[in-house]
This record gives C-alpha cells, structure tokens and sequence, in this order.
C-alpha cells in the first residue's frame, strides 16, 4: 500500500491566496443525512412500474417532513439497460425510462426552492459498447482512439484465436478482456463484457469528463458520486496478477487472483484529486452558491479508504463512503461494536468528516442480514455519531429483503455462483396500503412489492405514536442543533452488551445513545462510567421495541440494584434537558420483572 501524503504521482499546484471557498458554505455537507434513492423503485409516475424522476418530485415533500437535506440518485443516464443503467451511452441526457430533461430541470427547481440539494450518480469507470466515443475508438478516429483500454492480442492458439494480453478477469467472472475483429485489438471489462473500461490516462478524455461535470453542475447538481472508484486505472504495463492461491492451477473466479494491478492504484487517487481540483474551481467561480462535493465508493482496505480522502494540502474527495456498518453480518459486544465506530475515527485524517452508512443498492438491508430489531439500533448509531449519515430509501420505516424469484429477477450480472441477487433490496418503496403499496398504478411493478407492505409503509407510520418513521424525524431534528454539529464525541462500553456515547458542546444539551446490544435485559448504571450526569435525563428517541416513548424521564442517581432497565436489542437517545416540569418516568426503571404494558 501506499502512503497518500508522499507517494502521489502529480503535485498538484496549491490554489493561491486569497482565491479559496471561504466565500461559501463549505460546511453544509459535513453534517448532512444524504439519502440515496434508487430510482427505478422509488416512486413511479406514469404507471408503467418502474420508478422515475417525475416521481421523485412528487415525493419531494417527504424529505422535508423527514428533515432530509441532500438527496443522492442512482443513474439515471442514456444506457441500453443490460446493467441496469451502470452501461451508460450518453452521459448528457436523461435515460427515456426515468423521463426528460424537462423532468430533471423540474426536479431541480422543486428541490431549491425546498432548500434541498441533489447528487448525482457518476460512472466513469466504463461506458456501454453502444456509447459514440467507444464506436469511434473501433475505428480509431482522434482523439477517441485512446478513450479506452485496448491491448493486442499476446499470440494466436491453436486453433488461430487471439490469446488475451494476460490474466485480468471481469468481476462478473470470466475473461477480463474481449477481442474486437474490426479494431484487431482486446478491450478491457472490468465489469460486463458490454462495458469497455475507459482509459483515465487519456488528457483528451478527461477533458470530456469534466465537461459532463460542468453541464450536470450547470443544471444545479450539488455534486459527484464516483461509482467504483478502486478499479478507475489499471497497470499500464499489463503484469499478468498473482494468484491469491499459488497452489491452484486453474483460475476461474475473481477471488483466485490478487488485484493489484487491476484496483487501488496510485494514479487512480491522483485522477479524483484532478476531478475534485476542477469542482473546486468551478464553485469558486460561482461566488453566491456553495461548495460542490465528490464522494467515493470503493469497497477496499481500510487503509485505501482513507487514502480517497486525500491530506490537508492535496485533497481527493470529500469523503469515501464508509461501509464498515454495510459489512456488519453478526451480532457485536460493545468492545466489538465500539472498535467498528472507533477504527474509523482514529484512522481518518486529520481535519476530515466522517460518515456512516447502513445499507444501499448492492447488499441486503440490515433487518435481512441481522434482524428486525437490530436496525433501529444501527440507524440511531449512524443519525447519532458525528459526520455524514447516509441512508437508503425504505429504512426510515425498517424495509427489509423478501424473496424474488428467479422469474421476476432484473440483476443478471450479480447474480454470480452464489445467486446472491441485489433485486431484494430494490424493491419498491412502500408508501402505504394500497394496491403495489402506493409506488405504482400499474398492476405489476417491476419487482416486487414487499409482502409486509400492508403493515410496513410510510403512512401507516405517519400515523402511530411509535414508528421508526417517527423516530426518524425526531433524529433528524436533533441532528440541526449546534451539539451534534460541533459537539465532541466520548465512547463508553457500559458492560459486555451495553454501549453508550455521548456528544456534548459546551453550556449546551449533552445527548448520549445508550445501545443494548445483547439478546437479554440489561440493568444498567450510567454513573459508573459518565460520572457528571444531572439527576434526570429525559428520552427524546427510542427504537420501537424499547418500552420508552419521547419524554419520559429516567433517573440518573444510582439506586438498587441499577438506574434502569434496557429490553433486548433495543435503543435509546437520552438528554441531560429535560423539557417537561413534571417528572414522568418510564416503565423501565428499576425492576425489569414488573409489567411494561403502556
């Protein structure tokens, strides 16, 4: 691995004084919920079952009313749909599936005057086969005879076909490479074989990235999610890999090889800091906006993950998504639990934001992976801790996987040996009871709805005293308040199961999130580890299984045998201020073995 603050291939050239974003508000992103949307399964609007951005500008007033402030959106460009929108053919229209430019102008326009901001997916690893730029690369016409990854063949076997330059494979398994008769040459896929892996060494080339950059910025985008940013740029020499197994000597799957000419190479970093230049530039240039962002996805070490973030004087993107939560598959102690969030601080560098993500587009959903319980405690962690809270449709009502049949399957190529499809977590939103739960007038959607739609959707919750819905609004507006957006961050491990941290800002309210993390009530003392706490604090969130509902007071003098109790798996956010006068107690506060019934 490399060491990003000396081993960067470019120095870049420091932007002068007196020419810096101190002019506008470069703040706004580091305290954010940024909530993705897929959009085929978010809301459709003209009732052909699949979802798309008139849908989403219906939906619009929903995220107000969650407290939502950005709004991240999956591709939505020209592509031939063989990916599901990742094979991209033209990168400045609007894919005839998710609507018009019309449509995307009118959602900009609803979400500013909603004061709502909009990332936008962006895949420039590869193009579709069918994109101009790769058709002309065939011919060889200038300048985009370089815009992709060509090689030529390392010999003819027997029987008179071209041998592969080397041993690169596809992610979605097979030969990395495909042979093109017209050109005479391979083309390099790292991912299906209709999407040719650009060459992010061509000067010409990245002057056309930066002119889509410009043109989607232009139309209001707030910045850039760089989709598979680890695998940007490969070895220019072509080494064949090594094996991951020496022993083995077949290879056939992508595991069998070590990647380390294909992913995390230097100039990679170096590319997305050329990019977040650029951006930079252009939000100087627009002196009454803000600062536009890029944010990285690259499942990789932990130590590549930090290196996207870049050092103080040589910055690449403003954050990599942190998917350490995502990869959560197995219930945790607190000392577990408390290394996941720590590791994670203690490795960024310094003056960098931090963000927590639970679930997205490529991996089940928490309540599917763990349970049902666990992702309320999951979702009050990551709307908690300091930083960047990144969400997925659906979780702030507790969506979960279901099954889909292979009949009804859209995900050809993640389909792999395991038939691990990501269709269960696209289903469609479930905004109420009605027929297809509100997403769609037509009779089938494109996947499926969601069995427990019935019981599980927006309105519904809406409607209950006690809903994740709710809990999530109630944790949105404690997000806005000066505590969490400049208070500090102290973590506890109470006992083996019970976690607990605080955030606190000077003369202002201290919250601290208690967590059960075990599968068995917990009596719990606060006062053995956080010594300073008033005598009452008050619930102003709990996770619906908790036994506690907003207001109720908790005593913070010790008294036999603890200060109160915590029901299995469950969650609450308390505050040393207290609103209410007089006191009212929840039902859990000494003795366990008495009823809970409310």
């Amino acid at each position: 691995m490399f060491d990003v603050n000396f081993k960067f291939l470019i120095i870049s050239v420091l932007i002068t004084a007196g020419n810096t974003l101190s002019n506008f508000d470069t703040d706004w992103w580091k305290h954010t919920i940024l909530y993705e949307i897929y959009i085929p399964s978010f809301k459709d609007s003209n009732g052909d079952g699949i979802g798309d951005i008139k849908g989403i500008t219906k939906k619009l007033d929903h995220f107000v009313d969650l407290g939502i402030e950005t709004v991240y959106i999956s591709s939505f460009f020209r592509s031939p749909m063989r990916d599901l929108g990742f094979d991209i053919y033209d990168y400045v229209d609007i894919d005839p599936i998710f609507g018009t430019m019309e449509d995307f102008d009118e959602l900009m326009s609803g979400m500013k005057r909603r004061g709502l901001k909009l990332i936008s997916d962006f895949v420039i690893n590869h193009s579709s086969d069918e994109h101009s730029w790769f058709k002309k690369s065939i011919d060889r016409i200038n300048p985009y005879t370089d815009f992709y990854v060509w090689a030529d063949p390392k010999g003819i076997d027997n029987d008179g076909k071209p041998i592969p330059p080397n041993n690169w494979l596809s992610i979605f398994e097979g030969c990395g490479w495909e042979w093109n008769e017209k050109r005479g040459q391979f083309y390099f896929h790292q991912f299906a074989v209709g999407e040719p892996d650009f060459n992010l060494r061509s000067v010409e080339l990245k002057k056309e990235i930066k002119k889509i950059m410009k043109f989607w910025m232009d139309r209001g985008v707030a910045g850039f999610r760089l989709d598979a940013t680890k695998h940007f740029i490969e070895d220019e020499q072509l080494r064949d890999e090594p094996l991951s197994n020496p022993n083995k000597k077949e290879v056939t799957l992508y595991k069998d090889l070590k990647h380390i000419y294909t992913t995390d190479l230097p100039e990679s970093y170096e590319f997305i800091h050329e990019l977040r230049d650029f951006v930079d530039q252009y939000s100087m240039g627009r002196k009454q906006e803000y600062e536009k962002i890029l944010v990285a996805e690259a499942y990789t070490s932990r130590t590549n993950t930090m290196a996207y973030y870049g050092s103080e004087d040589h910055t690449v993107a403003n954050f990599p998504f942190n998917f350490a939560f995502v990869q959560l598959n197995s219930f945790l102690n607190a000392e577990s639990y408390n290394n996941l969030i720590s590791q994670w601080l203690k490795n960024m560098p310094k003056g960098a934001t931090p963000n927590w993500m639970a679930e997205n587009h490529d991996n089940f959903r928490i309540g599917t992976r763990l349970c049902e319980e666990y992702m309320d405690i999951v979702t009050i962690t990551i709307m908690m801790l300091p930083g960047v809270a990144c969400v997925y449709y659906g979780q702030e009502i507790g969506m979960t996987n279901s099954h889909v049949r292979k009949d009804q399957r859209k995900d050809e190529n993640n389909d792999g040996a395991t038939g691990a499809s990501r269709d269960g977590e696209r289903l469609p939103m479930q905004w109420d009871d009605t027929m297809n739960s509100g997403f769609t007038s037509r009779y089938k959607s494109w996947l499926p709805v969601h069995p427990n739609y019935w019981k599980t959707n927006v309105e519904r919750q809406k409607s209950e005293k006690v809903s994740r819905y709710n809990s999530f609004k109630e944790l949105s507006q404690i997000r806005k308040r000066k505590t969490m957006k400049s208070g500090d961050f102290k973590s506890y491990i109470v006992s083996e199961w019970v976690y607990t941290f605080t955030r606190s800002y000077n003369k202002h309210e201290t919250y601290i999130t208690v967590l059960n993390l075990g599968t068995e009530i917990e009596l719990i003392d606060l006062h053995d580890v956080i010594s300073d706490l008033p005598s009452n604090l008050e619930v102003v969130v709990a996770s619906v299984n908790a036994g506690y509902v907003k207001g109720d007071q908790i005593r913070s003098i010790p008294k036999f045998p603890k200060i109160f109790s915590m029901r299995p798996l469950s969650a609450i956010v308390l505050s040393t201020k207290v609103q209410t006068e007089s006191p009212k107690f929840g039902t859990q506060l000494i003795d366990p073995r008495i009823s809970t019934s409310s």
